[in-house]
């Protein structure tokens, strides 16, 4: 049996597997008879997330949407063909390959029907509450059912850890995008403001409430209690694993979207509650779909990763990055999907986020900028191909494996010794809380996010209440929340006691351009390495440019460093402190540093 374990070296987080460390770099999808997974092989990629679920019912509780064909638990005996198929094909290309269960806790029809007081309203149908107990000790005893399966298998040997879904799209989204709003809910609603805020008469809440346009704190309550409670059921089940599993291999989640999703009946913003748990050793996000995935913007993290690693953790990011191959679903599974699922144009012909751009060069420009992303922040990366086949070609699988033997080579690296961001932007999760839901305001965390990633100036993203730990080390700090929870205004406090300049966002200018940032950065004295409003990502020995239009740039570095290039540019090895290269419109450049 693999024994695993996240681990640091040089600053840079790793996967640990019995013994060795392995930079965590892997490849997924959902249709697996689509998948690439010799492709991926032959590139030196050997872990590979593979996807389970108790039911087929759909992920997406709005469009009705599911890859799974089969529920291991639908029916009176388990199925687990479709999982084990999946992982024995992968051995055949890969018999040495580290394999991670991507689990989707999601009770089967039956539970569903026997248990409707445990279970909310959705659009396609009643699902499971994410604050029931029922649903945690019932899925728990499925969830340790698979596991003892895959334990038992005659592939256990090749298990290197585990990836705990549920909810909606399997991000530990409530299910009804409200809270899990029921008559359950209310009722442990009304217990935790009794012991959380010693309220015994707690005013009539309705979903007409959630609506408003006006501040109503007992809303603002109930969201905080939402958010908490996932957090406490994600928990709740990487516990059990862990401790079934004898603590012996990692586990994550998707969790904690508090630098993206705004909207606190979701239930993504209790990161702080589990940060330092024991029992999560990853966690995960997509990148960021800002502006429709567009080119020419910083497709950030969703999460504050540097927060992650603060921590001791791993941010595993999911990279499912559309390239010109990209197909409906619909052609990828034919006569299985209507059209109604997720269209790649829109009603006016436009493209939307479902559709890669048009030619293989601007693929690699994508797949290098979302590299570029993570390698300087020392993140992993699993490329998600969602409907099979986005990767198979010759150029992109070629960018991929260098991909990968350079994030296996950034362990042997001195990091320390190079340009990091001096600049942090921080996240204050609770802040959410103190406005309405459908109010202007609460886009402004992810406007003044997205304008930073186009300063041409570098930033680490943490959340406010490791503030203390961390602001020490920066020459300027950016916040995101016009009206700050607590730990936001400590944070503020910290950066006068320190004389650490800062811009906070009011309700008069709730959030700032890229301009403003670019402005006021430099005025502090940081470092800006492009005027030009193009990407720029600097960390861990690398550098990387994303360009909103053609003609010559420069990466202006803080210091001469020998220059090798890696995607993007052609010229010798050299010593330099400013990087001169023409781009044509929406390429992508990447740098080794030495």
């Amino acid at each position: 049996m693999l024994k695993s374990q996240i681990a640091f070296k040089n600053g840079i987080p790793c996967i640990c597997i019995n013994g060795e460390l392995h930079a965590p770099l892997a490849y997924t999808t959902y249709f697996e008879e689509r998948g690439e997974y010799s492709d991926f092989a032959k590139s030196g990629y050997k872990m590979f997330f593979v996807n389970v679920s108790f039911t087929d019912l759909p992920i997406n509780n709005v469009t009705g949407f599911t890859p799974f064909r089969t529920g291991v638990f639908e029916t009176d005996t388990p199925d687990y063909s479709e999982f084990d198929s999946t992982v024995k094909r992968i051995l055949e290309d890969c018999p040495d390959a580290f394999i991670f269960p991507r689990i989707n806790i999601a009770m089967p029809r039956k539970w569903i029907a026997e248990n409707e007081k445990e279970t909310v309203a959705t659009p396609t149908g009643r699902r499971e509450s994410l604050y029931s107990d029922r649903f945690r000790r019932d899925g728990e005893i499925l969830l340790k059912t698979l596991v003892n399966h895959i334990r038992s298998a005659d592939y256990a040997d090749r298990i290197a850890g585990y990836q705990l879904c549920g909810g909606s799209t399997q991000e530990w989204i409530h299910h009804d995008l409200a809270g899990s709003f029921c008559e359950q809910s209310l009722a442990q609603f009304r217990s935790w403001m009794q012991n959380t805020y010693g309220v015994a008469d707690m005013p009539t809440l309705t979903k007409d409430d959630f609506n408003s346009n006006v501040y109503n704190e007992t809303v603002s309550r109930f969201g905080e209690f939402s958010c908490q409670k996932t957090a406490e059921t994600v928990e709740y089940f990487c516990r059990a694993l862990k401790e079934y599993i004898n603590h012996e291999q990692i586990v994550g989640v998707f969790y904690g979207y508090n630098a993206f999703v705004h909207d606190y009946l979701w239930g993504l913003q209790g990161l702080r509650f589990i940060i330092d748990s024991r029992y999560i050793d990853f966690f995960s996000s997509p990148c960021c779909y800002e502006q429709n995935r567009n080119l020419g913007v910083d497709w950030g993290d969703m999460l504050p990763s540097t927060s992650v690693k603060l921590h001791g953790k791993l941010y595993f990011v999911e990279c499912d990055i559309r390239t010109h191959r990209t197909r409906r679903m619909q052609d990828a599974r034919p006569g299985e999907y209507t059209d109604e699922f997720y269209g790649t144009h829109d009603a006016d012909g436009n493209k939307t986020v479902w559709c890669g751009p048009d030619t293989v060069g601007l693929s690699l420009s994508a797949l290098r900028k979302t590299f570029a992303r993570q390698v300087v922040n020392g993140s992993g990366i699993w490329w998600f191909d969602m409907w099979g086949g986005w990767y198979h070609e010759t150029e992109l699988m070629a960018d991929l494996a260098d991909m990968k033997q350079l994030a296996e080579n950034i362990k042997h690296k001195d990091t320390a010794r190079f340009p990091s961001a001096e600049v942090v932007l921080f996240i204050d999760e609770k802040a959410y809380l103190n406005n309405p839901r459908h109010t202007p305001f609460v886009h402004r965390v992810n406007q003044t996010r997205g304008s930073m990633g186009n300063t041409g100036i570098p930033f680490d993203m943490y959340m406010t209440e490791d503030a203390e730990r961390v602001l020490h080390k920066y020459k300027a700090a950016i916040f995101t929340a016009p009206l700050p929870s607590d730990s936001g205004k400590n944070a503020l406090q910290l950066c006068k006691k320190l004389n650490i300049p800062f811009l906070h966002p009011t309700d008069e200018h709730p959030s700032y351009t890229k301009t403003e940032l670019r402005d006021f950065l430099t005025e502090c004295g940081v470092h800006c390495y492009n005027e030009q409003d193009s990407v720029i990502y600097c960390g861990n020995g690398f550098v990387g440019i994303h360009v909103i239009k053609d003609g010559e740039t420069q990466i202006k570095l803080p210091a001469k460093y020998k220059v090798r290039p890696l995607f993007g540019a052609d010229f010798e090895e050299h010593e330099t402190d400013c990087i001169k290269i023409f781009l044509e419109k929406h390429q992508t450049a990447v740098f080794e540093l030495l």
